[in-house]
């Protein structure tokens, strides 16, 4: 059953030690959608939509965030990636283990499985707040408080005000370990570098400009929108000097075509020599730069990928083992279900009863 995308405007401000906090959440993507359309004719896939078509983004959650003076908010541990840009003013933020660091103006952060971390402001010391209890009391049915509709991108400004703009995205959990192995746990990309986040940036403005609206239409352009600021943060250059894998793969052009090719036949008997070709390398030349470019040797990847496909089908495609088996390269029903049970630890028939009894 296909649910409706909501979207919710809300906002709260409330006094704290000479700082306001104000907050507007948007639920802009539900669960339960699919951004990603799935032709039932077979058509060539590039790595990183096949990396977005296995995450299946299941939500997105906007908001507007403002303060003044100083303030400091305390976020819980999440599953998922956080995002946010700095519209305007400095802040900074710590993530244990990585130190504070300060963003300013343009600034884009992203924090993936996040444990508990912090947003501070200001110069002085604020009494640190929970952030779930800003959220709750924005939804609480509290007559006391004071609804105000949350002007456009832009319009509010002041000097000793921070303004940011920050989404969340949650992916199916089949497979929403591939995104950590990808992205280090903090990624911070500075405004310095703007040539590179002007896409990024008008994906944003749109968002936010479209979330505001009452167009027909909406929940299409938005889970359109969505899926193209993803695929934009994935695709930032910076990306690939934070982590060996997929992305930084990529960005090298021997081991990019060697990717490519083997993500769009998936299927094919791949072996080493066969995408040292693609690559126009010699097989131990590819084998030691594919090793060091992407992390791991090429046949792990490969099998890495089967397996992250594997999954997917047997849980969301409703396929039989053997055609999982062709689907994923492997000559033999029995073939891949020995490659399954010694990567996953169960056998194929066991992970998708088991993925299907937990829904």
């Amino acid at each position: 059953m296909r649910k409706t995308v909501l979207v919710m405007m809300e906002s709260f401000r409330g006094g704290l030690y000479l700082s306001t906090v104000e907050t507007s959440g948007r639920t802009i993507y539900s669960s339960e959608s699919t951004l990603i359309y799935r032709s039932s004719a077979r058509s060539a896939m590039d790595p990183l939509t096949q990396l977005i078509e296995l995450l299946r983004p299941r939500s997105f959650l906007w908001k507007e965030l403002v303060g003044t003076g100083s303030w400091e908010w305390l976020f819980p541990a999440d599953r998922g990636v956080v995002f946010g840009r700095v519209i305007s003013g400095r802040c900074r933020f710590e993530v244990p283990g990585s130190g504070e660091h300060e963003v300013g103006p343009g600034d884009y952060l992203l924090l993936t499985n996040p444990a508990p971390w912090s947003l501070r402001g200001g110069a002085g010391h604020a009494l640190p707040v929970d952030f779930d209890t800003v959220y709750a009391a924005m939804n609480a049915d509290d007559p006391d408080r004071t609804n105000l509709a949350s002007p456009p991108m832009g319009e509010r400004a002041g000097a000793d005000v921070t303004r940011i703009v920050a989404g969340h995205f949650e992916f199916d959990p089949i497979n929403a370990w591939l995104l950590a192995s990808l992205l280090s746990p903090v990624v911070h990309l500075p405004a310095v570098r703007r040539a590179e986040h002007e896409l990024l940036t008008g994906v944003l403005q749109m968002i936010d400009a479209e979330a505001s609206s009452e167009r027909p239409g909406r929940p299409a352009v938005l889970s359109r929108l969505l899926e193209i600021m993803l695929v934009e943060l994935l695709r930032t250059p910076q990306l690939a000097t934070t982590r060996r894998g997929m992305l930084s793969g990529l960005s090298d052009p021997p081991i990019a075509a060697a990717l490519r090719a083997f993500h769009a036949d998936i299927d094919k008997p791949w072996s080493v020599a066969s995408m040292a070709a693609q690559a126009h390398l010699s097989r131990s030349a590819f084998s030691g730069r594919f090793t060091t470019v992407v992390g791991q040797p090429p046949m792990t990847y490969a099998l890495t990928w089967r397996m992250a496909i594997a999954r997917d089908a047997l849980v969301t495609g409703h396929k039989n083992v053997e055609q999982v088996a062709a689907a994923t390269g492997y000559g033999s029903a029995s073939a891949f279900s020995i490659a399954f049970s010694r990567t996953v630890g169960v056998s194929p028939a066991r992970y998708a009863r088991e993925a299907l009894d937990a829904e």
